[in-house]
Order: structure tokens, then C-alpha cells, then sequence
């Protein structure tokens, strides 16, 4: 039996998987993560309710891991592999990065778990992945001899502006924030920065609706949700620089990664504004890079419309660990 998790800042999900269904999870449960003090606690909560053998397991975890071990970024956790190795009674048992994790999920991904904003030139080669969530991940695939994924942590690259507006934004953001990243303006709490800028610099006025939401409901979520229906222009506005910001920093990862294989978007934001997504304020900004513009032109763009791509990846590599395949 496999055993695989998606530990993310908002939830984490464990679930278990036989070993020739990577895609079929068994006995999937997600939690609360701030509920929780560590990964360890929720694990021996799950694992206490099924008295299941594990032959390996793998845990995409939300951050950087080096040498067996991650220290949460939205998060006030320390994974350590060798614990969770113990807890689970298997000594094939790894963390890997999340957005390391998707990139894993690509080759079992079901073609209805993808949503295509831009075909391009489909060709083989290397491929990247951005998630904006909780926060910002990134990861890519180098196709050489083999199937390689591997983590980044990109989202934290300096935020760079690509007009007026977006350098006053960036110039606002510098008040808040010692240092302005990309997952600053791509994430959750991103679309609430963007808001908080339009707004509070009287570019825009919400409605009376928005803000009475605000009292009780998510921000991002109210914002969002504003922005798809229409209803309020400082919304809508917060959602246009948003696709088009988050259109900029996928180019960039593909020039970077020089993605000929095709960008995938993951991450539990793009879902839900599919339509604002597939839109020219994405495609346009995703290829307009200067000189390089027409090869990125040329570069596929996918949405992954599935929440389980994490938890999909995790379970590959364990698939990998228990018949012992090499990972890298």
C-alpha cells in the first residue's frame, strides 16, 4: 500500500493509493493545517484510524526541502523525513516539494484534468509548472533521457513590474513588505494585496456589497467572486492585474525553463477563474518577452483543473520508491 500527501499552508490531505493506481486514491481525508502543530500529528491521527501496511509513502510539502528536511513558508512547521519515515513504519519514504509533486502528476493527468488556454507548438521537451495558492509555487520537468521533475522556489524571485500602474503597485507593496516577491501579487493573499492597492489609493471604489462580505467571508474569495460575476469594478479590476501579472511571471518561467513541452498552471486559485484565465489579458501577457516573444508564442498553456495533481505526484513517487525505480 502506498501512502501519499499534499501538505499545503491552507489543508493538507493524506490519502492512501494501491500500488498499481496511482490515480485512484483509497481512504483520502484533508485537514485544517493551522489546526495542526506539525505534519506529524495529523499523519498519526490519519494513520490511527487505518490499520493499513506501507510499502512506501511520499509528501509534497509547501517549501523548501534540502536534505530530508522542510521548513514551512506559511506555515510555523518543520517536516522531517526521517521522523515521518519512522511514524509510517517504511524506510521508502520521502518529502519532496509540492510544486515538485504536480510536476510528477503530468504523464497520469486524464485529459478531461486539463484545460488548454493556448496551443502552441506541441513538441517534446522541457515543461514548466506555476500554482499560485496559499502562496507561489514553481517547478519544472527536464525531458533529457528521462522524465525529471524538480522544485524551485521562484515564487520568491523579486517581483519586477512591466507598466506604470504595476510599478506603483510594486512601490505600495515596498511599504508593506520588506522584500516584494512574486507570491507578494500571485496567491491568495496576493489578490488581497492588489485590492488593497487600487483601492487604498483611490484608483478604484468597491461596492457597499463587497465590502459588507468582507465582515464574514474570505477576501480573496469575495474578490474573486465579485470579478466573475461582475458586480463590482474595483474587483474586477484587482482580477484583470492579476491574470495579466500571473500571464507575465508564467512567460518568465518558460523563457527561463525554455518550456517547449508546454506551462502548466496548478494550484488551487486557477480553477476558479478559469474564464478570467483564458483570456488575451493572459495570453498577451504571457508572450509578449521582447525579442523571444515569438518562442514563447510558440509555447503550450495548460490550466490543471483537477486539487488532487499534488497528491497524484506523491503517489507516483511512491509507486517509484516501493518497486524500486530511480527518482533522480
Amino acid at each position: 500500500m502506498l501512502l501519499a500527501g499534499d501538505i499545503g499552508g491552507t489543508k493538507t490531505t493524506i490519502a492512501f493509493f494501491e500500488s498499481h493506481s496511482p490515480c485512484a486514491p483509497l481512504h483520502e481525508r484533508t485537514y485544517c493545517s493551522k489546526d495542526y502543530s506539525c505534519l506529524k500529528e495529523i499523519l498519526a491521527e490519519y494513520l490511527a484510524d487505518y490499520e493499513l501496511s506501507v510499502d512506501a509513502a511520499c509528501f509534497g510539502v509547501a517549501g523548501p526541502v534540502h536534505e530530508g528536511r522542510c521548513e514551512t513558508i506559511n506555515l510555523p512547521w518543520q517536516v522531517d523525513q526521517a521522523e515521518l519515515a519512522e511514524l509510517v513504519g517504511s524506510s521508502r519514504t520521502r518529502i519532496i516539494n509540492d510544486l515538485e509533486a504536480t510536476a510528477w502528476s503530468l504523464d497520469d493527468l486524464a485529459e478531461s484534468d486539463l484545460h488548454c488556454i493556448d496551443e502552441g507548438m506541441t513538441v517534446a521537451g522541457n515543461r514548466g509548472v506555476i500554482a499560485a495558492g496559499t502562496g507561489l509555487g514553481e517547478a519544472g520537468v527536464w525531458y533529457g533521457k528521462w522524465y525529471h521533475p524538480f522544485a524551485s522556489e521562484g515564487g520568491h524571485a523579486d517581483f519586477s513590474p512591466q507598466s506604470y500602474e504595476e510599478d506603483a503597485l510594486l512601490g505600495f507593496l515596498r511599504n508593506k513588505y520588506q522584500h516584494v516577491s512574486w507570491e507578494r501579487v500571485l496567491s491568495g493573499p496576493g489578490i488581497e494585496n492588489i485590492f488593497e492597492f487600487l483601492v487604498n489609493t483611490y484608483r478604484e471604489r468597491p461596492t457597499a456589497e463587497v465590502l459588507n462580505r468582507m465582515t464574514h467571508e474570505d477576501d480573496a474569495a469575495v474578490i474573486t467572486s465579485a470579478a466573475l460575476d461582475k458586480s463590482c469594478p474595483a474587483c474586477m479590476k484587482t482580477m484583470q492585474m492579476f491574470v495579466a501579472l500571473y500571464g507575465a511571471e508564467a512567460g518568465n518561467l518558460a523563457l527561463k525553463l525554455m518550456s517547449v513541452g508546454g506551462i502548466y498552471i496548478g494550484g488551487g486559485i486557477a480553477p476558479k477563474i478559469l474564464p478570467l484565465l483564458d483570456s488575451d489579458t493572459f495570453r498577451n501577457a504571457f508572450s509578449q518577452k521582447g525579442r523571444l516573444s515569438s518562442v514563447v508564442d510558440n509555447m503550450p498553456v495548460y490550466v490543471i483543473k483537477t486539487k488532487k495533481a499534488p497528491l497524484f505526484g506523491a503517489a507516483h513517487v511512491a509507486h517509484l520508491l516501493a518497486t524500486d525505480q530511480p527518482i533522480y
